[in-house]
């Protein structure tokens, strides 16, 4: 650019970089009670329909998101997507989390468990409300049993 400062390109590009990920986030920090919608898999037998899936806490700093998950007591970390400044669409965002060397029942199996994981991607409808799916996993070495899965599509609702 002829006859512009040195630095207004370098400022303009900085400019466009932060407007992206300046965006404030409406979530509502605090207890959320989550409750199935459907199930489209149960090996893992947890029979989500039957009742309320586990709560959690939910924080957030800038574009990090964190539930403290009430199963097995699992911190689940993730972020926002990437969205336009100007996009007015909803939030959406995925965590995951794991726990260690816990244990649970598969049917009449007592499984001695690698590890629970769980992955949530969400959807924010409200400040006090998101959907999404929970996808549950256990990983064992024996029985096979054991190893297995469950997705279930939910909402969360801020207590």
């Amino acid at each position: 650019m002829r006859g512009a400062a040195p630095y207004t390109v370098p400022l303009l590009a900085a400019l466009a970089l932060l407007w992206q990920g300046c965006r404030v986030r409406d979530l509502t920090e605090g207890p959320y009670d989550f409750t199935a919608s459907s199930v489209e898999r149960d090996d893992c037998l947890l029979n989500p329909a039957a009742g309320p899936l586990p709560s959690a806490d939910l924080t957030s700093t800038g574009n990090w998101i964190y539930l403290q998950y009430d199963w097995f007591g699992m911190q689940l970390a993730g972020r926002y997507r990437d969205q336009g400044f100007f996009d007015d669409g909803p939030e959406q965002f995925f965590v995951d989390g794991s726990a260690q060397n816990v244990s649970a029942d598969v049917g009449g199996v007592h499984c001695t468990l690698d590890a629970a994981t769980a992955h949530l991607e969400g959807t924010t409808l409200s400040d006090t409300r998101f959907t999404g799916t929970l996808r549950f996993r256990y990983e064992a070495r024996q029985p096979d049993e054991c190893y297995c899965e469950t997705w279930v599509t939910f909402q969360a609702l801020h207590r």
